[in-house]
Formats: structure tokens, C-alpha cells, sequence
């Protein structure tokens, strides 16, 4: 008898919704329902879902700064400058870790930094090397190299 009685003090308490709780309980799913949706809107309206950096990017880049394209390939193009090197990734490496290199006429490396996206890169460099080398540092294997 007291396992009956117990069961039914606990559907009773389960059952009973105050005006106070029902009114909140609105509130909280109005809000929810008005509010996701908003965020989920906000949360979204910065993404590209355009793919715009795989275009090929012309030489015009080059001639805004009156200079040339010294070297160009299927993955890259680079322009030496006096103090920098600019160089245009035209399309996605499929390498994680892709870096970039100086090479100097003693064959020595010096590391630029890091390709990541396709887009515009500048190096800050002393002197203009000789070549520049593109090398994966993970899988240790050569993606591209100048040829000057």
C-alpha cells in the first residue's frame, strides 16, 4: 500500500503546471523560436559559399607595381622587388605544410613562411635570391622550384 501511495504523490507533482510555469514555459520556447533562427541567420551571413579563390588571378596584379612577373608556372607566379617578393598562388596545394624558400647563388635556404590559401603572398627579403623553392616539410618532398 505504500508503494501505491507513493506512486501517486509523484504523478501528481509531475502533473501539476502553475499558471506562473506556463507562462514561462511560453516565454522560453517563443524566445527560442524567434531567437535560433536570428543567430543561425547572423552565424551564416559572412560565409562565401562562392569559390572564389581557385580564379585565375591575371598579371595585372603584377603591372599595378610596374614590374613583371619573373617567374610563372601552373601553381604560382613571383615578382622580385627591391626589399620584398610577391608571389600569387593561383590555385589550392594539395600539401598541408607547403613552405617557401630563398635560395641564394651559394645554395643556401632561407625560409620566407608558410603558403596556406591561394592568394597574394609578400616577402620581406635583404637581398633577391636566386631561386625560390615551394617544399613540403611533412611529407619532406619538393612541390615546385623557379627556374631562373
Amino acid at each position: 500500500m505504500a508503494f501505491t501511495y507513493w506512486k501517486n504523490i509523484q504523478i501528481k507533482n509531475a502533473l501539476i503546471m502553475t499558471s506562473g510555469l506556463r507562462k514561462a514555459h511560453r516565454y522560453i520556447w517563443l524566445i527560442l523560436v524567434v531567437g535560433i533562427p536570428i543567430i543561425i541567420v547572423f552565424a551564416i551571413k559572412d560565409l562565401q559559399f562562392t569559390d572564389t579563390n581557385t580564379v585565375q588571378i591575371t598579371t595585372e596584379e603584377f603591372t599595378k607595381k610596374n614590374a613583371k612577373p619573373d617567374f610563372e608556372n601552373e601553381i604560382f607566379k613571383v615578382a622580385f622587388y627591391q626589399n620584398d617578393i610577391e608571389l600569387i598562388l593561383k590555385k589550392p596545394l594539395k600539401n598541408a605544410s607547403s613552405a617557401v624558400y630563398a635560395i641564394d647563388g651559394n645554395n643556401v635556404k632561407m625560409v620566407l613562411g608558410q603558403l596556406t590559401t591561394p592568394g597574394k603572398y609578400q616577402f620581406d627579403v635583404k637581398n633577391t635570391p636566386k631561386n625560390i623553392m615551394v617544399y613540403d616539410e611533412i611529407k619532406d618532398s619538393l612541390i615546385t622550384k623557379t627556374n631562373f
